[in-house]
């Protein structure tokens, strides 16, 4: 009998074996006979292998309110193929139950250490010496209709996605499985599942042997290694401590794994806390967490749980920077402290937060060493910038994608907009946005720019929906993501976008960070951004890395100063518009310096709209510039220690004094500018004030008397002698604050004189690869700094040459064009002054024939970042190689470390040399 025959009458036999067995039936397709129950009408039965379980399981959780699931065994593997949805159903306050069973010591430990980690009603059902084997769903929508899932799948991969498993989904069966399900959470044996459980379970625990296993063994997942950059940091984090530090910042670009780098270089560490001001991102740190220490307990401390006992506790700002909750702990609670988004460290919730706690350790991290509010970070983390590596480092060194941006000009009149509270009108943004007109010109231009996979960010919901729905009349496969309830489901939404199912989403502050999305190819900045950390992160969404990728990126530019904000995020440069103006003259020429298969384009009419926004400017025009973007960035003006950060000088603003300047940029002051303007300029202006006259002012601007500060203070007619000091003659309304205003400026003012004059007590030598201003090398070799001295490219001292080489010298006079660059990252070439001879002292020192000789190599590209001037780079004590040429002579260095990659790219190191 041929093959087809013998099938066709097997065929035959089943129909009559499944017409004689009441509940099954038969079927043939492929070559292959298949047997299974039939099913009545509103259930379905999944039986697995091609028709897995996992795909329904997404679907039904998308639709609940309301997810119970009781299951004998869970597994690390399937817990984790379901929490992106877990998480969703709790973010939009629906109802997690979970009872998960001990039976034979199947269930891993850290499977119910993922449980926990949700937040949800988690329990444990004790078997002792009986048994636990349900494996059962129910799921409730918002108007109570349900739907129950009753079968063989536990909650392992391969149960849920390739084995051969046997469930029924069945709408008439969920009152039923609710009341079990009810039974089971009052069973005697059933209890809260805790951190405590888990211990004591995992140090019990004895597992079948793998001859018995009831479930698959799924091997777990390692943790990702450290990459370059990452490693790189760690490296540095373990010198920093070495050398004493007791905190330190490090800023890395989105996408670099700013939240790894902590639990990699935390792990060590017994105790840690982890700051955040989001709660997802507390959320999406815990899972990093969890994956470099599966067994460690992990607690939240937020709105609505105080786990203050932890091993890892992760925090929210919000709650644990208030008084009352910092008192909870001691100042040595923790080992180490992370707190993530530092460019919000100067806040005044963090700030009692830093000065409360004293951990071994504190790592800031940020993307962007901008600050939100002008305040210095780095004084919060010891001065120790520890490790910073910004987009384009990450891009060179293959761990990001390359771009491609084009900058769009936008037709909205933003002039037309009311700006409230640091930020456009919502309402009339929106209105203005989610039009018809708009949103052809979006679909354009996407049609225009697609490369793949697209997110879209919007400015509202509303936007959000109004585009998705747009786009999808044109025909195009496009969800809206956001927090409200017209929002398609996230995690589902995800994938769709990953796996081809959609085209394009529209966000809304949902994929800012923290989601993984290589498959994106195409970014749409369909919103103005007041942020450069909201619009840099943003970015770096489509930046995950995939092989030969070249993200799209287009970007709406209008008439409006805050979109020089995205200007400055992607082209660098100093605060002020000069800078900035430079820098996109070399954008429109092409001498910009971008990574390999980086672009930056702008169409011309956008160019003329960002030209408009930076005309050339007086520097009163510059200063009043600065102050306005300080002022829409932020929501608030800028101290005057703030505006002295930008090089800008508060006592020389044109009128009058700072706080006249504040005044007549439309801001309000206090009463006493009328009656004490004349003290808050001498403060401002006094040459010789010193700290202590500071310090008694502000004493005396508190309603204190003091015996100090008389040299200064005691001939002013502000002030009068009482019979304990000298005080204020009167009070003026506010002239505490404006005097602490001034006083905290000039006070940093007289501290960095100090420091440069100060002579050394303890010196340390200069650290390879850190970068130093000017003013601060003598320190590092014991001396004071005297400027003259140190003006030169060469400053001898003795025996000893410090070479101050700036490689680009645009702007220098001729006779100081001297021709110093890297011919690898090992090797430089350098020009001494004109005069010098090889026979010279200065010659035999840089040929090494000189005894006790010594030669120390500081290097910048250029002499300015944006208006201030660049520090340098210690590059070490470099080996002579070689000379040529005499009066000048031009020298050969070998460094004594290759230069770092992710400096090349700032050094101009040539690509194609090797160390």
């Amino acid at each position: 009998m041929s093959a087809p025959e013998q099938f066709a009458m097997l065929a035959r036999l089943g129909e009559a074996l499944g017409s004689g067995l009441p509940g099954f039936h038969a079927s043939s397709e492929h070559g292959h006979f298949h047997l299974a129950p039939s099913v009545p009408a509103g259930t379905r039965l999944t039986t697995g292998g091609a028709d897995p379980l996992l795909p329904l399981l997404l679907r039904d959780i998308d639709l609940a309110k309301q997810v119970d699931l009781a299951v004998a065994f869970a597994m690390t593997s399937g817990v984790k193929l379901l929490l992106p949805w877990f998480r969703d159903l709790l973010a939009r306050g629906g109802r997690l139950r979970i009872v998960v069973g001990d039976y034979l010591d199947v269930t891993e430990p850290q499977a119910l250490w993922q449980i926990l980690d949700l937040e949800a009603q988690a329990f444990v059902h004790e078997t002792g010496t009986g048994s636990f084997h349900p494996k059962a769903w129910l799921f409730r929508a918002e108007d109570r209709t349900g739907r129950a899932v009753v079968g063989s799948s536990n909650l392992s991969q391969t149960a849920l996605t390739s084995g051969v498993e046997w469930n029924l989904h069945s709408e008439g069966a969920a009152d039923a499985v609710e009341a079990a399900f009810e039974e089971l959470l009052r069973h005697p044996k059933t209890r809260p599942l805790t951190p405590d459980w888990i211990e004591a379970y995992a140090a019990r625990r004895d597992p079948p042997p793998a001859s018995v296993k009831l479930v698959a063994e799924e091997p777990l997942v390692a943790p990702p290694e450290p990459h370059p950059i990452q490693a790189a940091a760690l490296e540095a984090l373990k010198d920093t401590r070495a050398k004493g530090h007791g905190r330190g910042l490090v800023v890395l670009a989105t996408g670099l794994g700013k939240t790894w780098l902590a639990a990699f270089d935390s792990a060590p560490f017994a105790r840690v806390l982890f700051v955040a001001h989001r709660e997802e991102i507390l959320t999406q740190a815990m899972t990093s967490f969890r994956r470099i220490r599966p067994d460690a307990r992990i607690g939240r401390y937020d709105g609505t749980e105080k786990d203050a006992s932890a091993d890892l506790v992760f925090a929210s700002i919000q709650t644990l920077g208030a008084a009352a909750h910092l008192r909870r702990f001691s100042p040595d609670a923790f080992d180490y402290i992370v707190v993530d988004e530092f460019h919000h460290a100067s806040a005044a919730s963090y700030r009692g937060l830093l000065a409360h706690f004293t951990p071994r350790f504190l790592l800031g991290l940020t993307a962007t060493p901008d600050r939100s509010d002008g305040a210095d970070l780095l004084a919060l983390c010891e001065d120790n910038l520890v490790f910073s590596a910004d987009l384009f480092q990450g891009i060179e060194a293959g761990l990001l994608s390359p771009f491609a941006y084009v900058g769009v000009p936008d037709d909205i009149d933003y002039g037309q907009i009311p700006w409230r509270s640091n930020r456009f009108d919502p309402a009339e943004l929106e209105a203005k946005l989610a039009t018809e007109a708009r949103a052809e010109n979006a679909f354009q231009e996407w049609q225009k720019h697609r490369a793949g996979p697209a997110i879209g960010f919007c400015c509202s919901m509303r936007h959000a929906d109004f585009m998705a729905e747009y786009f999808r009349a044109k025909g195009i496969k496009a969800a809206s993501v956001h927090s409200g309830p017209s929002s398609a489901p996230r995690a589902s939404s995800l994938l769709d976008l990953r796996e081809g199912r959609l085209e394009i989403l529209f966000a809304v502050d949902m994929f800012n960070e923290g989601v993984d999305l290589p498959e994106v190819a195409t970014v749409l900045m369909l919103r103005p951004t007041e942020s450069v950390i909201i619009w840099l992160q943003q970015l770096g969404r489509g930046l995950r890395k995939l092989p030969d990728k070249v993200l799209k990126v287009v970007d709406y530019i209008g008439n409006h100063r805050i979109f020089l904000t995205k200007l400055r995020a992607l082209l660098g440069g100093g605060p002020g518009d000069r800078s900035l103006s430079q820098r996109l003259d070399q954008a429109m020429t092409g001498r910009l310096e971008l990574p390999p298969g980086c672009s930056v384009t702008y169409e011309l009419e956008t160019i003329e709209i960002l030209r408009g926004l930076l005309r050339p400017k007086a520097a009163s025009d510059e200063l009043e510039a600065q102050y306005r973007d300080f002022h829409l960035r932020n929501g608030l003006r800028p101290t005057a220690s703030e505006i002295a950060a930008m090089g800008f000088d508060p006592a020389r603003t044109g009128h009058g004094g700072w706080f006249d300047f504040v005044r007549d940029m439309g801001d309000s002051v206090p009463p006493a500018l009328t009656t004490h303007g004349g003290l808050l300029r001498q403060v401002e202006r006094e040459a010789t004030i010193s700290r202590e006259d500071l310090t008694a002012l502000e004493v005396m601007a508190g309603g204190g008397t003091t015996t100090r500060g008389l040299r200064l203070w005691a001939v002013s007619p502000f002030f009068r002698h009482a019979d304990t000091g000298l005080t204020l003659a009167r009070h003026g309304e506010g002239l505490g604050e404006m005097i602490a205003e001034l006083a905290d400026w000039r006070l940093a003012q007289t501290r960095a004189k100090e420091a440069a004059e100060a002579p050394a007590l303890y010196v340390t030598g200069p650290e390879l690869w850190r970068e130093y201003f000017r003013q601060d090398i003598a320190g590092l070799f014991g001396l004071k700094f005297n400027e003259p001295a140190w003006r030169q490219g060469i400053v001898p001292l003795g025996k000893r040459l410090i070479l101050l080489t700036t490689l680009e010298k645009e702007g220098m006079s001729a006779g100081h064009e001297y021709d110093d660059r890297f011919l690898s990252a090992q090797k430089m070439q350098w020009a001494s002054q004109n005069k010098t001879r090889r026979t010279s002292l200065q010659g035999r020192i840089l040929n090494g024939t000189e005894p006790g000789g010594e030669v120390h190599l500081f290097v910048r590209k250029t002499s300015k970042r944006g208006s201030k001037a660049a520090p340098f780079l210690y590059c070490g004590r470099p080996r002579f190689l070689s000379w040529e040429g005499e009066a000048p002579i031009t020298v050969t260095w070998e460094l004594q470390e290759t230069v770092p990659a992710q400096l090349r790219r700032a050094l101009g190191v040539p690509e194609e040399a090797k160390p």
